[in-house]
């Protein structure tokens, strides 16, 4: 995963690995909960903000909407992106076989584009995300709907 801001200013296209890079906590908690409460699936995380190359994601914060998808329903939710079906199935595979437990599928949605990740190698697990959330609930300001969805 490329982590450098003068790379990714200099390619400022692909923005989403510094997205990751900063919202760790909270996909991994998002991850771990759906993972608890509905089995295997990924985490969609659409960003509402227009990302622009002047964003400093050590300071700004964006909006954005994430959820659990349970594995039953990632088919389903993924034709609204019309992806190519040899990226569905990989995705399917991925989904099916990684280890809930140390990594975390992600699909991240922003700035008219879809970028599907399976961190893994991680160095906090879904578990610890979600232990530092809960007990910094505060510094997260979740609103209302994503505190029910996630509970």
């Amino acid at each position: 995963m490329r982590m450098r801001t003068d790379l990714w200013q200099g390619d400022f296209g692909y923005w989403q690995n510094l997205f990751i890079h900063q919202h760790i906590l909270i996909l991994g908690y998002t991850a771990w909960m759906g993972h608890l409460n509905q089995g295997r699936g990924m985490v969609a995380c659409e960003v509402m903000d227009t990302i622009s190359s002047s964003i400093d994601w050590s300071v700004d914060t964006v909006i954005l909407d994430r959820t659990f998808i349970p594995q039953a329903q990632v088919a389903n939710y993924l034709e609204a992106f019309e992806l190519e079906k040899g990226a569905v199935t990989a995705l399917l595979k991925a989904i099916a076989t990684y280890e809930p437990t140390q990594a975390i599928v992600v699909l991240v949605i922003g700035n008219g584009n879809v970028d599907i990740n399976l961190l893994q190698h991680l160095k906090i697990s879904p578990s610890d995300c979600y232990n530092q959330v809960r007990r910094r609930w505060a510094e997260f300001q979740l609103d209302l709907n994503s505190d029910i969805l996630l509970r």
